[in-house]
Formats: C-alpha cells, structure tokens, sequence
C-alpha cells in the first residue's frame, strides 16, 4: 500500500479515490472493513472520505490518547471538508489487561 500512497500525490481530488472506487460495488456488501495505517496520510484519509463509520482501535498503552486526539482532530476535518455522514463507531481497546493500572487508565479515557 505505500505504493499506492505514493501513485496519489499525482492525482487529481486523490482523496476520494477509494471512494469513487466502491462507488458502484456499495450495495453489494452490508460491510466493507478497512484495516488503515495508523499514519494519517493519505489511504486513511482515502478511507475516512469513503466510510460510513470508524472504529478505532487504542492499543493500551501510555501514548495511545495523544495519537487519539490527533486522530479525532482528523476526523473532525474529514467531516467538515470531506465527508460529512462520517461517524465515530466507537473504540476497541487491544492488548487490554485489567490487571495493569495503565490498560484500566486508557479504558477510562478513552
């Protein structure tokens, strides 16, 4: 996929590619799942402009909620320039063990 990342800075509107893509396979699926870098460049962003919903998944450790909050701030700015059905599913929280005070931390902020 970094192949493809980097075919569409050339592209003209190269955030709604994916999303003209599946344009006409829609209604074929109840669900299509994306599993996106955890970078914000440009195939999440692909995504966001083509999703319906997210979900996040939060690896449960100390600087998770800072990469959450830039991930929110990104969402905020898909919806307003991109794509405003977009919506936040909810959180899934991996590598939780509730015996550690941090995993516990992170499953309350989040």
């Amino acid at each position: 996929l970094v192949g493809a990342e980097v075919e569409l800075v050339n592209t003209q509107d190269r955030e709604l590619v994916l999303r003209r893509q599946l344009q006409g396979v829609r209604e074929e699926y109840d669900y299509v799942l994306v599993d996106c870098p955890p970078s914000l460049g440009l195939l999440t962003l692909n995504t966001m402009a083509a999703a319906d919903s997210v979900l996040i998944p939060i690896q449960c450790e100390f600087y998770a909620l800072e990469g959450l909050s830039q991930l929110l701030n990104t969402v905020r700015l898909v919806q307003r320039n991109l794509n405003q059905r977009l919506e936040i599913d909810g959180v899934l929280l991996t590598m939780f063990d509730q015996r550690l005070n941090l995993s516990r931390q992170v499953a309350d902020e989040a």
